[in-house]
This record gives structure tokens, C-alpha cells and sequence, in this order.
């Protein structure tokens, strides 16, 4: 549960009184606090109670993350159209995030017929208002030419814009969505460095399908130095995620002796030593 900010004037206390009251803000604040643990022992079905009374009452936050418990089954059977319910009266009411949540619903069909150019419009509401991951999934859907509609016919100028957005925010995915812009020339002019920039950008945050892409960057000497020890080395950090690209070129490298025995020892002692500092900072794996 992500939506809104819970009121600082509440405690358990303040809050359990409250929202016995009717107060929405109290009942979203419980809803919160027993969705996350806070105070109490973690109960998504307490959760789902507390935020389907504030929901009813019209708040905008409870009504975004009652959708998520029912697209994500927490809490409540999983049932999409109850889910699509919600986010689309959060999402008529501003909030980001259900606006996001209701594109998402009509670009899979979920609770809906599927629809891209209503998912096209929710997005681009979602993403003007900042949200980084209807910015991202703006930009792919301009760049895999679904955004107008039958006819696919893609825009690379503005899947760059968009994913720009988000990544400049520090958005991980959408780091590696604009390195691989900038390593093909589309939307932007092509240019290596700015590929391996945003693409490192990625991979240094634990993005396996960056790792891989800066990997093969190392190997071929575009935009970097040729160097076969670091492309191992970023192939071998997303191979670990299990991205089969990053395997593939692991078994090929050992397979074939690409490396000799001291250039591959120092190769995994680099990985290991970015493995430790990943731990240490809990840097997360990407998706």
C-alpha cells in the first residue's frame, strides 16, 4: 500500500476512536498501519476492512490501495473488476497512482475489456502528474507503436521524452529502457556513451537486463574501452538474477576460455565484491 501519506495528527489511539466515528483519514490511517505492521500485528483482511469503509466515504487513497489488495489478492479474494471499480474512482478524483493502476487494468484486460488507447490516456494523466511508472510504461507503450491503437505505428520521439522523465528521477527500468534508445539511434541520436551512461546508471543499481546490455557494450567496445573481463563481470551479475541473456554469455565465456585463469579469477572477485556491496546497501534486484 503506497497511496497518500498517513494524517500525523493520529495515533493508534486517536485513530481506533475516530474512525469508529466514521472519520475516513482515521480509517485509512488504521488501514495503513495494519497493512505494514505499524503498532499492530500485519492483517491485510483488517486492512481491507478499514479501507473499504474509508472508500465508501469517497477518500481517493483508500479507494487506490483497496484496488491493490483486490488486484494482488491481499487481504480480500483476488476479483479485477473490483479492483478496476476503485482505481477508476480514485482515478477520476486525481490520484497518480490509481490513474496508473486503471491504465495497467486496460492495457491487460483485467476487470476490462482491453483497450490501449484508454490506457494510453490514463497513463499520460498519471505520467503528467509525475508518476515515474506510468512515465516508463508511457514511453515503452509510444515505442512499441500500441499507443495509436490499431495501426502501431510507433513514436520513438516521444517514448525518449517519456522515459527520460523517469529516468532523470532515478526510475531504474526506465535507466535502462533510454540506455538502449541511445545504443540503437531510436528518438534520439545515437550515442554510445550516453547509452553506457544511463545503462550503468541501471546496471549499478542491480537492473539484471542493464547488466547485460552494459556486458555487451564492454565486449563489442562501444562507448567503453573494449574489455572482456568486465563484460564478464556484468554479464555474471545478470546471470545471477537469472536473466538468460547474462547465462548465455557466461557459459560461452567459460566454455570457450575467453578469459585466462587470472583474468577470470579477478573478473569474480569483482563480482563478488559488487555482490557484497549490493547486500550491504540492499540494493534490489530488478524486475
Amino acid at each position: 500500500l503506497v497511496s497518500g501519506v498517513c494524517a500525523e495528527e493520529f495515533n493508534l489511539e486517536t485513530a481506533t476512536a475516530a474512525a469508529q466515528k466514521g472519520d475516513a483519514k482515521a480509517q485509512y490511517y488504521l488501514a495503513r498501519c495494519y497493512a505494514h505492521g505499524n503498532g499492530v500485528q500485519q492483517d491485510y483482511t483488517k486492512a481491507a476492512e478499514h479501507l473499504r469503509q474509508a472508500a465508501g466515504q469517497g477518500y481517493a487513497y483508500a479507494q487506490t490501495d483497496l484496488a491493490a489488495l483486490y488486484t494482488k489478492g491481499l487481504g480480500v479474494k483476488t476479483d479485477f473488476q473490483e479492483a478496476f471499480k476503485w482505481y477508476q474512482k480514485a482515478a477520476e478524483q486525481g490520484d497518480p497512482l490509481a490513474q496508473h493502476g486503471l491504465g495497467i487494468a486496460f492495457f491487460n484486460g483485467r476487470g476490462v475489456a482491453k483497450d490501449l488507447n484508454e490506457a494510453k490516456k490514463w497513463w499520460l494523466k498519471s505520467a503528467q502528474q509525475n508518476q515515474v511508472e506510468a512515465q516508463n510504461d508511457l514511453g515503452q507503450l509510444y515505442f512499441q507503436g500500441a499507443a495509436g491503437g490499431t495501426n502501431r505505428v510507433s513514436d520513438y520521439e516521444a517514448a525518449a521524452r517519456w522515459l527520460r522523465k523517469a529516468a532523470e528521477q532515478g526510475y531504474v527500468d526506465s535507466m535502462n529502457n533510454l540506455g538502449f534508445l541511445y545504443e540503437h539511434g531510436f528518438g534520439v541520436k545515437k550515442d554510445y556513451p550516453e547509452a553506457v551512461k544511463w545503462y550503468r546508471a541501471a546496471a549499478e543499481n542491480g537492473n539484471a537486463k542493464a547488466q547485460g546490455n552494459l556486458g555487451t557494450l564492454y565486449e563489442e567496445g562501444n562507448g567503453v574501452p573494449h574489455d572482456f573481463v568486465q563484460a564478464y563481470v556484468w554479464f555474471k551479475l545478470s546471470a545471477s538474477q537469472g536473466d538468460p541473456i547474462g547465462k548465455h554469455y557466461v557459459g560461452d565465456y567459460l566454455a570457450n576460455e575467453r578469459l585466462t585463469p587470472g583474468e577470470l579469477n579477478k573478473a569474480e572477485k569483482m563480482v563478488a565484491d559488487f555482490l557484497a556491496r549490493q547486500a550491504k546497501t540492499k540494493i534490489g534486484p530488478s524486475k
